[in-house]
């Protein structure tokens, strides 16, 4: 023990930090379980990000896939009904009575080649835009929603 009055007492340590070893004790105990408190919120919200990204990719991956079969089916049908006009071109030429019908039926079947080629790259560049928007579309809302842009 030391006494007050002894100048070579050691002094008390409790006097030294100007605090009891319990009040130490719960201090450092509630620093460490509000740490702890931290890092497993702050795992939830990466792992609740990383799962978002898992489901966007995804989403995108198979609306590329559908995209995708839909854009080849649309050029398989074109491809058909050209194959098919041509077919009947040939029947209506081989029909033909004099070479006057048969520049009326060419210059009426380039015509037609003419229209249903501009309709079908319409249709094959309004279905691009379309597949791509749903390509694109849980991307942008997996990162709306992590920016917090709803």
């Amino acid at each position: 023990m030391s006494d007050a009055r002894d100048p070579f007492a050691m002094p008390n340590p409790q006097s030294m930090m100007g605090m009891d070893p319990s009040q130490m004790t719960e201090t450092f105990r509630a620093m460490t379980q509000k740490s702890m408190e931290q890092s497993k919120e702050a795992y939830g919200r990466m792992k609740s990000a990383a799962d978002e990204a898992t489901r966007a990719l995804e989403s995108t991956m198979e609306n590329a896939h559908q995209g995708s079969l839909q854009l080849s089916k649309k050029a398989i049908d074109a491809m058909r009904t050209n194959a098919e006009l041509g077919f009947q071109h040939l029947d209506q030429m081989m029909a033909a009575k004099s070479f006057a019908d048969i520049i009326e039926m060419q210059t009426a079947y380039v015509r037609k080649q003419i229209e249903m080629a501009t309709d079908q790259v319409k249709d094959m560049q309004s279905l691009t835009q379309s597949v791509a928007q749903d390509m694109l579309k849980p991307g942008r809302e997996a990162f709306q929603k992590a920016s917090g842009n709803h």
